[in-house]
């Protein structure tokens, strides 16, 4: 089961376990024979790929008690990347019950004897310098009272539970001696006993037989037994029996426990991001998300800070983190004062480590409606002569202006030369002014935030025709158009 990208308000996830990857390769060198099943290849530049699983755990697996129980996943990436078995979160580390093994891109865990207590939520995450990807897998191991439980084969050679019954004592003749079974190893433990590898199981299994038989039938002693001997026999059997007990088998799983706790306890990682946002850009009243993700152990806290003052969530400021392990600022409906420096600093035993990412919030300048500087007015000219009207507008942006002649809109073509000087006064020439040109002008200045109009009028005076003579020695009488 791969993780998904779902959004949840916790804490902390079992990927944000896994160990800083700065660590990784002091790890991968320094690691005693067998914890690190192989080292990181010599690639060529060009060549490094973030791991990814060519074969991931199924989503729920099932196990009897008893039963030996393999976990497996196939991972790919350059360098080949290391995987780290985890159980509700937290590292497991190879034990007689628990063995983890990487043989080139194949890795397994295997329970050698699957018990209920070891049900749980079970994650292999996969890491190199480039990246991390994770798998989940829901085990589930019935217990002996469960529907549908199915017992383990019986083993020929498995250990036998003896009464607890005296021996009979020696004859009073008998002279003292050392004890009868010294020779003997100990019975193995059940940790031992529960060994993947099948060579070493069954020479535990050959000393527990040899162990039972001999108990069961002594070899014949030439009046060497005695009071001590016969101590010594029942003491050792005693002691088997006691270790088959259901109370010493909950008393071998709680030291196994406390086991794995003690060797998270000792490994500490300090806090590395894998994953920084860069510079971001935002209009205000949009939405920003800055994700960031960390790794560690113990897994580290979280803070946001805003121009070096603690960031508080509120109904616009939310923190989250996704199952995948990645963190989240969200910022809803941005203001201006929500540009700034952000810094998220992570924080466990082992140390800190933060970055910082500029935030930007893009205000858009309101727009202002035009609004008149100066109107146009009427003007009177005579036939033939230049004329020039003109007004000036203003507003935000700078308003672009429409002409039109009685109704009818006016451009270049029309004859008449049109311009602005680009801060909102607007002209309209004629070069030699007619009886056409005579008429009402209208002026319209608009932009996005609203429009305005004005109107003016040109007079062209035109002499009398019989007059000519004398309009042009007094200038005095014209007609008006």
């Amino acid at each position: 089961m791969t993780s998904s990208d779902t959004e949840i308000d916790v804490d902390t996830t079992p990927e944000r376990g896994v160990a800083d990857l700065t660590g990784y390769w002091s790890r991968a060198t320094d690691a005693p024979s067998g914890e690190m099943a192989e080292q990181p290849r010599k690639t060529k530049p060009g060549k490094f790929t973030p791991p990814t699983f060519s074969k991931i755990l199924e989503s729920e697996i099932s196990g009897m008690e008893g039963h030996p129980l393999v976990l497996e996943v196939n991972v790919k990436g350059t360098p080949l990347p290391q995987v780290q078995w985890f159980r509700e979160g937290a590292p497991i580390q190879n034990n007689p019950a628990f063995t983890a093994d990487q043989t080139g891109e194949v890795c397994t865990l295997v329970i050698a004897e699957a018990y209920p207590e070891d049900s749980g939520n079970y994650t292999a995450t996969a890491a190199n310098f480039y990246g991390s990807q994770s798998c989940q897998a829901n085990v589930t191991v019935k217990g002996k009272d469960d529907p549908g439980y199915i017992p383990p084969p019986p083993a020929s050679n498995g250990p036998a539970v003896l009464p607890d019954t005296p021996l009979p004592p020696p004859p009073a003749n008998v002279q003292p001696t050392s004890g009868l079974l010294d020779d003997l190893p100990p019975p193995p433990p059940e940790e031992e006993r529960k060994g993947p590898d099948a060579a070493v199981r069954m020479q535990q299994t050959r000393v527990t037989d040899e162990y039972h038989d001999r108990l069961r039938n002594p070899p014949p002693v030439q009046q060497e037994a005695s009071a001590t001997g016969t101590l010594k026999v029942q003491e050792k059997k005693a002691a088997y029996v006691k270790q088959s007990t259901p109370v010493a088998r909950a008393a071998r799983t709680q030291a196994r426990d406390r086991e794995d706790l003690r060797g998270v306890a000792e490994k500490n990682y300090r806090p590395n991001f894998v994953q920084v946002p860069e510079e971001t850009n935002a209009k205000e009243g949009g939405l920003v998300r800055l994700d960031c993700k960390v790794t560690g152990l113990p897994s580290p806290d979280l803070v946001w800070y805003r121009e070096g003052s603690p960031l508080r969530q509120d109904s616009n400021h939310r923190m989250i983190v996704r199952e995948n392990g990645v963190h989240s600022l969200l910022i809803s409906q941005c203001k201006a004062s929500d540009a700034g420096d952000y810094t998220c600093v992570s924080t466990n035993k082992a140390g800190q480590a933060e970055f910082t990412v500029t935030l930007n919030i893009l205000v858009e300048a309101q727009s202002v409606a035009p609004t008149w500087v100066q109107k146009l007015k009427n003007t009177t000219v005579k036939e033939g002569e230049h004329v020039r009207i003109f007004c000036t507008a203003a507003g935000d942006p700078v308003p672009y202006a429409i002409w039109k002649k009685d109704g009818i809109g006016l451009t270049e073509k029309s004859g008449y030369r049109l311009g602005t000087d680009g801060q909102g006064t607007f002209f309209l020439e004629v070069d030699h002014a007619s009886k056409a040109d005579a008429t009402w002008y209208t002026c319209s200045a608009h932009n996005q935030a609203g429009s305005i109009m004005c109107t003016g009028k040109i007079v062209v005076q035109i002499p009398h025709v019989s007059q000519k003579k004398s309009e042009q020695k007094s200038g005095k009488q014209f007609y008006m158009f």
